[in-house]
This record gives structure tokens, C-alpha cells and sequence, in this order.
């Protein structure tokens, strides 16, 4: 068969038998291969990195930073006004309108990172954005909960394949000790944006232009946020980086070496486009079922305290409108800078486990703080602690599970199922608080 295009003018030493086929995809037997890393130095190596560092990394953060304001930004406008405005207060209809996003999103995970590999992460997540977009747009003009709820089933079905084409996206261009700080600097850029959305839901709530309903503050919550995501989207074509075999932004020689790299670290395997029942074959292994369990109880409490923080801070803390607004910015904004140090420590001792523990342990303090503290700054002082554990145990865990997939082939299929049972771990955090346990929450703390 040919060899890629303009890959033999970088041979390896003694040259190791390469085939490919039609899909771009490749093998490399190193059985006999020298012990050199190829055939470039790590100066060369470490310039490269940082280059696709700058291509791929900032944009998908601001992807997923959008993603994450739209799906939490309902417990902004919430305490704005909506809750009246359309009898979200009768019954679990919010938990309901909360849950049902999760319906969708935990579903089409999976399918999606199938998805993005024959399409292109371009033209995928392009879509998705701007569908995702569309969806918090048109909350903003709702009349009913069932409207808004149906809205939030499809805002799940977009948002889906954000986070799982991301994290597959960053494996395929990063070796193992390479990924866990690539995953939290990701991660955590996306969660700076969502930390400032009580700042952001707050300016946007005293918004009143037009008549009647139009003239509530709530709506334009999602009117300006979903129009901005949508703008967003028709800037991806431009931005965002694709998989090492369509970087057309690499030369031939950086393309090469951000490929072979990454073969050599994995015995030989390249990334590949892979038939679907082959592709599902990779989730028979019991260990998956490990390491998405841990992503789920992380997942549980980061999207149980999005959603209800504002809630607590208000009802019971006693904060005004506007505190309980400002005031859930600064945990996110501690955890950013918190988690990143944590990750770089992990990816320099390589060393996992002791983190997980340690932070989950601190999210265990933390809302135990919350919990039986009388004095509300000390209480305040637990969310810190528990944002900060839950939230650090989300790429912690991630990468922790990446890193243990030694085939790239299997990668994709192995993130999508971790991160759908995250989303699992949204319904419970939508559901866990339950209005008849106010003002103090207790079954959903414990």
C-alpha cells in the first residue's frame, strides 16, 4: 500500500514497517526499532507542543466554558424571577425541567464521539454550538415549564458531544503525563467562565426592553447568553484545531512528529477510524465500569452544587437577590488556580491516585461545613472546600481513566462512556435536593 504523504522523507533508524489504508489511519511496528525517539530532539518536541497547546487548548475552553454557563445558567435566572413567572415552585418541576437535560445528554455521548471522527471535530462541534445556542435562545421566550423543559432536553442533545469530543480531541494530540494539567487548564479555563456567572446573570437580569413578559429580567439571562454562544459557533471553522492527521495548520515535519510521538508511546498504535461494533467492543472491559463509577460521584456533587448553590445562598444563608448572585463566583474563581497546581503536581510526581483522595476528602469537609456550621461565613467558607473537591476530581478523574487506555483506538469510546455516566451523575445532582428538605437540604448534603 503508499505510505502517507510525505512521511518516508522522516524515516526512523532502522526503519519500521509502516501500512496504512484508506482511512488515514496507521500502524507501526517499533518490535526491532531502535531506542531513539525518532527522529527529531526534544527541543524540537517541546516547540511543537506548544504550539498545538495554543491551537487546540484556549479555543475548546471557551466551547465548553459556553457549554457550561448555558446548562447552569437556569438556576441564575431561577432566583431572578423565572421560578414565579412560569409556577416552577409547584411540585419537582424544576428538578424536572434540571433532570430532563440529562435525559438526552447521557444518551447521545457516545454516539457523538463515534460521530466526530469521520466528520471532523470542525464541522461537529460547529454544529453543536450553534445548535446548543439556539436552544438557550429560545428559552428566553417561553411561556410554560413544559416549554422550557422540552428546550432543556434538546440543549442536552447538543451539548452532548461537547465535553467528550473535547477530551478525545486533547488525548489524541498528548501523551500520558502530558494530559492530566492539559485536562485541568481545559477544564478549569471553562469553569473561570462559569464562575463568573452570577456576575454575568446578575448584569444581564436588570435588563428590561420591551413589553410585558419580555420586560423580565430573567429572559434576557438566556437571550444574550444564547445569541453569544451562536456567534461563537460560526468562528470554529477558523479557530479550532482537528486530529493530527488533518491538521493542515502543521507543516509535514511537525505533522509527522506530532504522530509518531505519540505511536511510539503506545506500542505501535495510531489513532484510526474503527467499524462501530469494534469501536463498542472496547467497553466489555470491567475496568471501564471502575473508572466511570469515580467520574460519577465527582459529576454528582459538581452538578448537584451548580444548580442549587445560588438556591442555598439565597433560602438559607439568608443572602439578598444580589449577594447570592455575586457570591457563588468566588469558589469557582479559588478552584481554578487550586486545581491547575494540583494537576501539574500530578503530571510531575505521576502520581494520580493521592490527589483523587486527598480533594475528594476535602469536598467531604467542605460540605459537611455547610452542613452544621451555625455561622453563615463559616458555612459560606465549606462551599470553597467543596467546589473546590468536586470540581478538581472531574479532569482528575477523566485523565485518570484516559491514561489507562493503552490502545488510542479505544480512547474515544472509553471517554464518551466515562463521561456518560457523569452525566448520570447530573440527574442524581439535579435531583438530590428536594424542595420539601429547605431550608437545610440534609439528604441531599449527606
Amino acid at each position: 500500500m503508499a505510505s502517507p504523504p510525505n512521511e518516508n522523507k522522516y524515516e526512523l533508524g532502522n526503519t519500521p514497517a509502516v501500512k496504512e489504508d484508506s482511512q488515514t489511519a496507521y500502524h507501526i511496528d517499533i518490535t526491532n526499532a531502535p531506542d531513539t525517539i525518532g527522529d527529531w530532539d526534544e527541543a524540537e518536541e517541546r516547540k511543537l507542543i506548544r504550539k498545538i497547546d495554543f491551537r487546540i487548548i484556549p479555543f475548546l475552553s471557551v466551547v465548553y466554558g459556553l457549554s457550561l454557563l448555558d446548562r447552569s445558567n437556569i438556576s441564575a435566572a431561577y432566583i431572578a424571577g423565572m421560578d414565579e413567572a412560569l409556577d416552577l415552585t409547584v411540585g419537582a418541576r424544576y428538578n424536572i425541567a434540571l433532570m430532563m437535560f440529562f435525559a438526552t445528554y447521557t444518551l447521545l455521548e457516545l454516539p457523538s464521539n463515534l460521530i466526530i471522527r469521520r466528520l471532523g471535530a470542525r464541522n461537529w462541534i460547529c454544529f453543536l454550538i450553534i445548535g446548543f445556542g439556539s436552544m438557550v435562545l429560545g428559552m428566553g421566550f417561553v411561556k410554560d415549564w413544559a416549554s422550557l423543559t422540552v428546550l432543556r432536553m434538546f440543549l442536552g442533545a447538543f451539548e452532548a458531544g461537547i465535553l467528550p469530543g473535547a477530551l478525545f480531541l486533547i488525548s489524541s494530540w498528548y501523551k500520558t503525563f502530558e494530559t492530566a494539567k492539559r485536562f485541568t487548564i481545559f477544564y478549569m479555563s471553562a469553569l473561570l467562565t462559569n464562575g463568573f456567572n452570577g456576575i454575568i446573570a446578575y448584569a444581564l437580569s436588570l435588563i428590561h426592553v420591551g413589553d410585558g413578559a419580555y420586560k423580565e429580567g430573567w429572559r434576557w439571562i438566556f437571550i444574550i447568553e444564547g445569541a453569544v454562544t451562536i456567534a461563537c459557533g460560526f468562528f470554529v471553522p477558523f479557530f479550532l484545531g482537528e486530529f493530527p492527521e488533518k491538521s493542515i495548520w502543521l507543516n509535514d515535519r511537525e505533522r509527522h512528529i506530532a504522530k509518531r510521538r505519540l505511536t511510539f508511546e503506545v506500542g505501535g498504535h495510531s489513532y484510526e477510524k474503527e467499524p462501530l461494533l469494534k469501536s463498542l467492543r472496547a467497553l466489555l472491559d470491567w475496568k471501564i465500569a471502575f473508572y466511570c463509577f469515580q467520574l460519577y460521584v465527582a459529576a454528582a456533587s459538581v452538578y448537584a452544587l451548580a444548580y442549587f448553590m445560588p438556591v442555598i445562598l439565597l433560602k438559607d444563608l439568608g443572602f439578598s437577590y444580589t449577594k447570592a448572585q455575586l457570591l457563588t463566583s468566588p469558589p469557582y474563581l479559588s478552584t481554578v488556580i487550586l486545581s491547575i497546581i494540583s494537576a501539574w503536581l500530578s503530571d510531575r510526581t505521576k502520581l494520580r491516585w493521592p490527589f483523587l483522595c486527598t480533594q475528594a476528602v476535602i469536598s467531604i469537609l467542605g460540605l459537611l461545613l455547610m452542613l452544621y456550621v451555625q455561622s453563615p461565613a463559616g458555612r459560606y467558607f465549606g462551599t470553597f472546600l467543596g467546589v473546590f473537591g468536586t470540581q478538581a476530581n472531574t479532569p482528575g478523574s477523566l485523565s485518570y481513566g484516559s491514561n489507562q487506555i493503552g490502545d488510542p483506538r479505544k480512547k474515544g469510546v472509553v471517554v464518551a462512556a466515562m463521561v456518560s455516566c457523569a452525566s448520570l451523575g447530573g440527574i442524581t445532582g439535579s435531583t438530590v435536593f428536594r424542595r420539601q428538605d429547605a431550608p437545610r437540604y440534609i439528604p441531599g448534603m449527606w
